[in-house]
């Protein structure tokens, strides 16, 4: 019988046990109903499953012996049990749950709008938005006439989603479905990518949302008409709907259609993502976003500041059709064209509260934090970033931070926790060279880099570098007497881009301008290694020896995938600033003396002699011959080169790139300050007829050699 009485008690017990399970999860579905209506962290459902089976041991106890625990007879068993299932319980759940935010999944933020005004906005909190990588559209039949469709459409999805802020989106170039997933996959629940036909004048574009783990189909859709931009405005619904954002939700945002914001220029449009940004901006002239991204690629490289602020103010004068956030990038970018970092800064963490992982705010204010060599704020706000959304690119942002900042420990341990999720993806090992070797242990860097070339043989071209970087430090020890011989600045003799080298507390650092800070490693007694495996990129600075001691220039070896590059720079103080100030003003008198003071100090720079060759030039030659020289050699030139009088100067620009002010050296050639590597030259063919030729410094003769290839000749256009 007791045998008997026992199973019963079970079988109740068993039957209570299957009620509790179906109640909870009814009530659980319930609680999911209300969090999604009334927008309230979804981590709530979590939390309360947790606590719904982490009670199921007190839960059985109490089933089982319930007649008698409710007349009130506890055993010394139960005494114990109970609290401590509590107690564990709640312990899990703080440290599971004690970061999490439980609250409401939208915020209220406040910024300053386009007029200068306060203005509010409800948003999605970053924590809640859906992740969502867009990778390129594949062709379903070979079409090398309609290539740029692959990225185009890519693209285009990006742009009308990133309207909607409950998404978090970003683009790839990877291809295929194993790399998909293991990029996506991490942070990811979904990606989309998909493939596109072209029938006739029909369009067919089908856009798949995929799972981010399996890379399995979750839904898909073929769109055809004849307007590929209405096409991709029903595409973009159709993604959104299928990750769960209802219509309540999408109504929440403005979607303007894209011709309305974009451009309503499928030829313009074409050219804009081929880089083509002159041609795109002569198809549509009010194209603000090809002025935009053009003007952004300009400054980030500092291809020339006059050019820069001629962009942006384009960009500016055409923004007001287009969504809030990119008016403010713009407002912001313009900022920085005119170095108002403070205002910048200011408009940037306001703008981040609202849309916190875009792209370009983050990399313009990781530009500000350089330029202003905030270190603390840099490595703080990456931390905060990512831990708000722990993207891949966040994640490779908050590393180079860490090891500007000196955590080399933390990097080194995030990266095993990282090995230890994703053991079969072979290329994070790698990541823990740099820390290694910044911090010293040259041993745990030389093992980690053998694992690294017997796992990736085919980056032999940028390990082999980092080789000889490891043998450099496994027998020379850092100190800050080599560090120190790195201080200074550094100008790109093709744009006017700076490297600054200084040192904070015991280690150098580094900033290249409108980009990040970095962390070198010495390599050399005459190197410094930037660049990592993250990005694929290794670069070696080999600092170069004036014959009266001390470095003069920098010959940086960029090693890729499977190139490499070379690119001069020249110490640049301010001295040789200064002299280029009173040029650029007219101050002839002040800039003769401060360019032949800069050439005493610095004999190897060419490009000082070449201005000090103008101003001597120019100071013998009344305002009006100089005037008249210029009117000789103005206009187009293989419609590829155009030369212009503006202000009594001279100006030059070619289709795409950046607008240049030309200084007179002689009655047929010019130099720039932009641009110290060349000279330009107009010359007469052997038939009569004008030409303009470009001439490049070479630095290995130290010559100028003239450039004929490329199409770098060109006959002016009126024969």
């Amino acid at each position: 019988m007791g045998e008997e009485k026992r199973k019963k008690k079970w079988i109740k017990t068993l039957q209570f046990l299957a009620a509790y399970l179906v109640a909870a999860w009814t009530f659980l579905q319930f609680i999911d109903w209300i969090l999604n209506r009334y927008d309230i962290s979804p981590n709530w459902v979590d939390l309360l499953l947790w606590i719904f089976v982490g009670v199921i041991p007190s839960v059985l106890i109490y089933f089982y012996n319930q007649d008698r625990i409710n007349s009130g007879i506890l055993k010394l068993r139960e005494k114990i049990i109970f609290p401590l299932n509590f107690i564990l319980l709640g312990i899990i759940t703080y440290f599971g749950f004690g970061s999490s935010d439980l609250g409401a999944t939208t915020k209220e933020i406040s910024y300053t709008n386009d007029e200068g005004n306060l203005a509010t906005q409800l948003i999605t909190k970053e924590e809640f938005r859906i992740g969502l990588p867009i990778y390129e559209f594949e062709p379903k039949v070979k079409d090398t006439a309609n290539i740029w469709l692959k990225e185009g459409i890519q693209e285009l999805l990006y742009q009308d989603l990133l309207q909607d802020k409950t998404l978090s989106v970003f683009t790839s170039d990877s291809e295929g479905t194993v790399n998909k997933v293991t990029e996506s996959r991490i942070f990811n629940d979904y990606y989309v990518d998909g493939t596109y036909e072209i029938v006739g004048d029909t369009y067919k574009v089908t856009p798949k949302v995929r799972n981010a783990k399996s890379g399995k189909v979750l839904s898909e859709k073929t769109f055809e008409g004849d307007n590929l931009l209405n096409l991709l405005d029903d595409a973009s619904v159709f993604i959104k709907s299928n990750l769960g954002i209802t219509e309540v939700k999408r109504d929440s945002y403005i979607d303007l259609n894209l011709s309305e914001f974009y451009s309503n220029s499928l030829d313009a449009i074409k050219e804009h993502i081929n880089r083509n940004y002159h041609k795109a901006q002569e198809l549509d002239p009010k194209f603000a976003i090809s002025y935009f991204e053009n003007a952004q690629r300009s400054i980030r490289y500092s291809f020339g500041e006059e050019g820069e602020k001629k962009l942006i103010n384009q960009a500016y004068k055409y923004s007001g059709k287009l969504p809030l956030q990119r008016q403010l990038q713009i407002r912001i970018l313009r900022h920085i064209a005119y170095e108002e970092w403070e205002m910048a800064e200011k408009l940037l963490k306001l703008q981040l509260e609202i849309d916190p992982s875009d792209e370009i705010y983050n990399r313009l204010l990781y530009a500000v934090y350089g330029e202003t060599k905030q270190i603390e704020a840099y490595a703080k706000y990456s931390e905060e970033r990512f831990n708000k959304n722990r993207s891949i690119d966040n994640g490779s942002n908050l590393l180079n931070a860490s090891l500007v900042a000196g955590n080399y420990d933390e990097v080194i341990k995030a990266i095993k926790n990282l090995e230890v999720v994703q053991p079969n993806n072979q290329g994070l090992s790698s990541f823990k060279i740099r820390p290694y070797l910044l911090k010293g242990d040259i041993e745990a860097a030389k093992k980690t880099q053998e694992r690294t070339k017997l796992l990736n043989p085919d980056w032999k071209n940028f390990t082999t570098p980092v080789d000889s970087v490891i043998s450099y430090l496994d027998n020379n020890q850092v100190t800050n007497k080599r560090l120190e011989q790195f201080v200074g600045k550094y100008r790109s003799q093709i744009t006017e881009q700076e490297y600054e080298y200084w040192i904070d507390n015991n280690k150098i650092l580094s900033y290249v301008s409108n980009q990040e800070l970095g962390a070198p490693i010495l390599a050399s007694d005459n190197k410094l290694m930037l660049g990592s495996y993250i990005y694929r990129t290794i670069v070696i600075n080999e600092f170069l020896t004036s014959e009266t001691g001390g470095f003069y220039a920098t010959v940086n070896t960029e090693y890729n995938y499977n190139t490499t590059n070379v690119y001069y720079y020249w110490k640049y103080d301010d001295t040789i600033k200064s002299a280029e100030d009173a040029l650029n003003t007219g101050d002839y008198e002040n800039a003769e003396k401060l360019y032949k003071t800069a050439i005493e100090k610095y004999p190897e720079h060419y490009f000082l002699k070449l201005a000090l060759q103008h101003i001597e030039y120019v100071k013998q030659k009344p305002e009006e011959e100089i005037l008249v020289q210029y009117s000789n050699i103005i206009g187009s030139y293989g419609n590829a080169r155009q030369f212009w009088i503006e202000d009594n100067k001279l100006y030059y620009e070619r289709p795409g790139n950046t607008k240049l002010h030309l200084y007179p050296i002689s009655e047929d050639k010019y130099i720039s300050l932009s641009r110290y590597g060349n000279q330009y030259a107009f010359e007469t063919t052997q038939e009569g007829k004008e030409a303009s030729a470009v001439y490049s410094y070479e630095n290995k003769t130290k010559t100028w050699e003239k450039l004929m290839q490329n199409n770098n000749y060109l006959l002016k256009d009126k024969y």
